[in-house]
């Protein structure tokens, strides 16, 4: 091989010649690139701000969940207090037939925003405060009404990007606390499927509900949040299962269906409901159909336990319970943890919970007491649906809605009314007794209800019938006199455990995994409300069953008698002081023994 001869000097310095010339063309076709480049990027950023003024602000539909904290205002009972929550669009991205803990918070935090506020000029102020804040464009209904069968509606609109897809989310609040005469409603049962006070607000809420969808043009798949409390719950209820199985339209009527241009999914409506009051005797109540309404309820808290199961009177969808006494084994450490969670989140406004909660002694038999008193209420005193509505409803509503409501006389009246219960606890002699309700007591109703205004359109026989009630009632307290004064002996825990910063406390306190737990599905046959039931010696508590076997029937025996015994209905009377067992045995129609189950029962 040759080798090649060396360059010259001259041949040298044209290749660096060329390789220089080369470079610079190499750099000029970079720096054309980068201008070429630039100019795409600024016609494109030109192109995406035009695209934004005509299909609104790109931030505001960005794919990327908010979460949020902030503080909400609630008036109940003669105060304000201000309560932390926390709000994320990324809760409605799960199924509404799974639990969401933290959606189901959120639901409880909206209902009590709802509450009407004391500022009259601005009633629905602490709702809108609240939704506009988490982003939602709100518009108000009926906030200013006020009658026995009235209702309010909020409902909040926003537009997002929910997992790359368009979805416009809706919450419809129904107001749930601070009203006034709904007290009446509340009473107003009727003989329908559904409870009439309710079935009423239910009607005047989806007419406000399809007013709302005028003039609506959805920016995507429509997902809606129905979350109510108490009163609002039985309404949102009905609401709810109207929305889900289609028969709104017959609410409607013959008004223009503007619901329908929602393109609203069974699939893509949530519903949390808390303290729900019994709404509805539908047999199809709890079907899966209805199974993304769900009610949350404090065992202990009486207002769920009307409209009574004697009337056969449930509500839609699933029910889930806060813990308590008769369902959990270890429930102590709930109630001590409760305690502690209470004192963190309210410290700031200076409760404390030996005073506005309610102690664990009281907890361990209120439940069964209501309740027993229920049961013997519908039994005894309403007697059955057709003879309260005859007899007794008009003036209860009358009572309800004016002395509840309006508290119109309500010092008197309420201070005679506690001075013969009172008496009849504490053990007056029934001549005495007899002699106060004939001498003393209905004549001072009589003046009372005659002078009174909120009277003035009770005819002589619906004041005959508020007469009835009372002396029913004080027959029925002489009856259960023992279960009344245990209540009586427990009056913070009758006051408290309806006030929603107690079930607020529960939510903060659980995990999603806990309710799940206290709410496992029990596979047994045979189901009992209770396992552990604490009464004082002379009250009555009643334990709650059901069975899956047609035709079954249930037997109760007790161990001994002589501390409690037990009826076939389940109610407990507590005889003496001790410890005894109660036993619930599950037969089939042939008389063969299916499943049993055990009361361990404890008498103070």
């Amino acid at each position: 091989m040759r080798s090649r001869a060396p360059m010259t000097l001259e041949e040298t310095e044209k290749n660096e010649l060329k390789l220089h010339q080369k470079s610079e063309k190499k750099a000029k076709r970079q720096q054309k690139a980068r201008v070429r480049r630039k100019r795409f990027a600024i016609v494109i950023s030109v192109l995406l701000f035009m695209l934004s003024l005509q299909t609104g602000s790109v931030s505001k539909k960005e794919d990327v969940p908010v979460v949020m904290q902030g503080q909400f205002r609630c008036d109940w009972f003669d105060e304000t207090i201000i309560y932390p929550y926390t709000y994320s669009d990324a809760y409605f991205d799960r199924s509404p037939y799974e639990y969401n803990h933290e959606l189901a918070l959120y639901s409880l935090c909206v209902s009590m925003a709802s509450f009407r506020s004391f500022d009259n000029t601005k009633p629905d102020e602490h709702i809108c405060k609240m939704l506009n804040e988490c982003g939602y464009d709100v518009k108000t209904y009926a906030y200013a009404s006020e009658g026995y069968d009235e209702i309010a509606l909020a409902v909040g609109r926003k537009d997002i990007e929910l997992k790359g897809e368009k979805t416009t989310l809706l919450i419809a609040a129904i107001r749930s606390g601070n009203y006034g005469m709904e007290w009446g409603g509340n009473v107003r049962v009727g003989t329908g499927v559904n409870h009439e006070g309710f079935e009423i607000s239910k009607d005047k809420t989806m007419l406000y509900f399809n007013e709302y969808f005028e003039d609506f043009e959805p920016y995507g798949t429509v997902k809606l949040l129905i979350p109510a409390y108490s009163r609002g719950s039985s309404i949102g209820n009905l609401f709810a299962a109207e929305l889900i199985d289609g028969s709104y339209v017959e609410t409607l009527g013959e008004e223009k269906d503007n619901i329908a241009k929602a393109q609203l999914k069974a699939e893509n409506i949530y519903s949390y409901l808390y303290e729900i009051p019994q709404c509805t005797s539908d047999p199809n109540a709890s079907d899966a159909l209805y199974s993304n309404i769900i009610n949350i309820v404090n065992p202990n808290d009486y207002v769920p336990m009307f409209v009574m199961d004697n009337f056969d009177f449930t509500c839609y969808g699933k029910k889930y319970y806060l813990p308590s006494a008769s369902r959990c084994a270890d429930y102590e450490d709930y109630y001590t943890a409760a305690c502690d969670e209470f004192n963190s989140f309210m410290a700031h406004t200076g409760k404390k919970p030996n005073k506005f909660f309610y102690s664990q002694e009281d907890s361990l038999s209120c439940e069964a007491i209501f309740n027993q008193l229920f049961y013997s209420l519908a039994k005894d005193v309403m007697i059955d649906r057709e003879y309260y509505v005859e007899h007794l409803e008009r003036p209860m509503i009358f009572f309800g809605g004016q002395y509840l409501g309006k508290k119109r006389g309500i010092g008197d009246f309420l201070e005679t009314v506690s001075v013969m219960a009172s008496a009849t606890v504490q053990g007056v002699k029934p001549s005495k007794f007899e002699q106060i309700k004939t001498e003393g007591y209905v004549p001072y109703l009589a003046d009372s209800v005659e002078a009174s205004e909120a009277g003035a359109d009770l005819t002589d026989e619906e004041i005959e019938g508020f007469f009835e009630i009372i002396n029913k009632l004080l027959n029925y307290i002489e009856i259960n006199f023992g279960s009344v004064k245990s209540l009586i002996s427990q009056i913070n825990m009758v006051i408290n455990v309806h006030q929603p910063y107690v079930q607020m406390t529960w939510m903060r306190l659980l995990t999603e995994e806990q309710m799940l737990q206290v709410n496992s599905d029990i596979e047994d046959p045979l189901r009992l409300n209770c396992h552990y039931l604490f009464l004082d010696k002379g009250s009555k508590g009643k334990i709650d069953f059901e069975h899956l076997v047609q035709g079954g029937r249930v037997e109760w025996s007790s161990e001994d008698e002589a501390i409690a015994t037990v009826d076939e209905d389940g109610v407990v009377v507590a005889n003496a002081k001790g410890e005894t067992k109660l036993k619930a045995v599950l037969y089939d129609k042939q008389g063969n023994e299916i499943a049993s189950s055990y009361v361990e029962v404890n008498i103070k």
